[in-house]
């Protein structure tokens, strides 16, 4: 069984490295390593995420590659755990516009992993704040919500993130019901704060939560929040192996094909005929763990429930999946 997995003794994994420059990277601002990371993942996920978690920046993480070291799981069960990782907020494929030492310009794609989960708008907000950096010359693609020129007579321009963000408070707490004025007059502190890599639902808690019992004026209340608890603008740094390199543009692109969010929709970082192959795939059984008479080590016997109780407590990093020996 998957979660088996979690049992394999702890290995420095010897797993290949992508071409220069691509692979994986860490995303940005992301918590300190704790041993409960991926306890909401289901068992397979969780091992996979904590393997990949462990591998240094510049690794291959392409799920044949992922099949190939870890044995006990086949391409198409990796291709499914990495889509549920997506979806979980802990990956995504990114292209990225860099500029070298000698001031030549490529495209490299890399698939950045997070070990804090982060929802969608917190990705799109990381590739939207990379853009601003754009040289002239190479303008950024333009967001899906913008349009071009002035809406047509009697037809209402269409309201900008940091807006919704605003005019959805009320839903989530009556208490916070703002006016269309309150919701201008507020919105670019909200769009600074999506500026600084904080998604919607995050700023949406941080507005909510910890409310006095009665709030006689809500919009002064929230700029107080906003103006207050505004997080710090993230650095950005050059890539610790690239030294020289400057990233001069991002897109998004689905994790498991050449398709970016430019020419194809997205539905968190996959597809829609990626996730379509792999829901077919799931149906017909083909994404289970391989079969014991297949392995090339025996599956080793755990108690489930008290390995995972054992993991949720200790005070190290999660015990991973072992890489396939190699000759």
């Amino acid at each position: 069984m998957a979660a088996a997995n979690l049992s394999a003794a702890l290995r420095a994994p010897a797993h290949p490295m992508a071409k220069a420059g691509y692979g994986k990277r860490h995303a940005p601002d992301q918590a300190p390593p704790r041993a409960t990371d991926f306890a909401g993942l289901e068992p397979r996920e969780a091992a996979i995420a904590a393997y990949i978690d462990r591998l240094s920046e510049g690794a291959a993480i392409g799920y044949k590659v992922l099949a190939e070291e870890l044995p006990d799981y086949g391409q198409q069960a990796c291709r499914s755990a990495l889509d549920r990782l997506t979806r979980a907020g802990h990956l995504r494929r990114i292209r990225v516009h860099v500029t070298v030492a000698d001031g030549q310009m490529r495209w490299v794609t890399r698939t950045y992993f997070s070990r804090t989960a982060r929802d969608a708008d917190w990705w799109a907000a990381h590739v939207r704040f990379v853009r601003g950096l754009d040289a002239p010359g190479q303008p950024p693609a333009p967001a899906a919500a913008e349009t071009a020129g002035e809406p047509e007579p009697g037809v209402r321009a269409p309201r900008s993130e940091a807006y919704d963000v605003l005019a959805g408070l009320g839903r989530r707490e009556p208490r916070l019901q703002l006016s269309e004025g309150d919701c201008v007059q507020l919105e670019h502190l909200v769009g600074e704060w999506l500026a600084r890599g904080v998604g919607r639902e995050q700023i949406t808690q941080a507005l909510t939560s910890g409310l006095p019992a009665s709030v006689h004026s809500a919009g002064p209340l929230l700029r107080k929040r906003l103006e207050t608890k505004m997080p710090p603008s993230p650095a950005l740094r050059p890539e610790n192996d690239h030294p020289s390199e400057q990233i001069v543009g991002m897109v998004i692109m689905c994790l498991f094909c050449d398709e970016d969010e430019t020419t194809t929709t997205l539905d968190h970082g996959v597809c829609h005929d990626c996730r379509d192959r792999i829901a077919r795939d799931e149906a017909m059984g083909l994404t289970g763990d391989v079969p014991d008479t297949f392995l090339a080590r025996p599956r080793a016997e755990v108690d489930v429930a008290a390995r995972m109780a054992e993991l949720r407590s200790a005070t190290v990093r999660p015990v991973l999946p072992a890489p396939r020996p190699r000759g």
